[in-house]
């Protein structure tokens, strides 16, 4: 599934979806609502970078693998995780495109990784009734994909979005189940 990453309206155009939340696997720990602040921005100006940025997340646990995912369908992340022993998780994930469009960069394949990664620290409770933490989006060219790979085209010297590759996007976050 193709959509455009709304990583803060329209971060990266044409990145693979995952798995929307009504699929996530194991059992349901509910929604949450989650206020994230902008901690950082090293991507620069091109990148619409929402503060405060307001959305909503599924979190769901299939044994001792957490599941969290945007109800937009931008983010899905998962990790490790016990209940019974930890209040914490790291979730992440990454994706590798081609951005680079035929007309704007000349037939030129501009492979970006994008790696997304939530650190998470859980209130007590079952299901957990906060969890406070970070979510960091970071890009970077992925030259292991083709030795062709040609990024230029998405510098916004060059008219793109990012003022220097690789860079980062990362919010302080706090969710409370709905």
């Amino acid at each position: 599934m193709k959509l455009e990453y709304l990583l803060v309206h329209g971060f990266l155009a044409g990145l693979a979806a995952c798995v929307a939340q009504s699929s996530l696997p194991g059992t349901s720990l509910g929604k949450y609502k989650v206020v994230a602040t902008l901690a950082t921005n090293t991507c620069g100006s091109g990148i619409n970078a929402s503060n405060p940025w307001n959305f909503t997340v599924q979190i769901s646990q299939d044994g001792s693998t957490l599941y969290l995912a945007n109800e937009d369908g931008s983010d899905e992340v998962s990790g490790s995780f016990d209940s019974t022993e930890q209040t914490s998780a790291t979730l992440v994930s990454a994706v590798t495109e081609n951005v680079n469009s035929a007309a704007t960069a000349g037939g030129t394949t501009c492979n970006l990784t994008l790696a997304t990664d939530f650190a998470l620290t859980f209130a007590s409770g079952s299901p957990p009734p906060t969890f406070t933490g970070t979510a960091t989006y970071a890009y970077s060219v992925a030259t292991s994909v083709s030795s062709n790979t040609d990024c230029t085209a998405q510098l916004s010297s060059a008219g793109g979005k990012y003022s220097t590759l690789p860079c980062t996007v990362s919010y302080s976050i706090k969710g409370t189940r709905q």
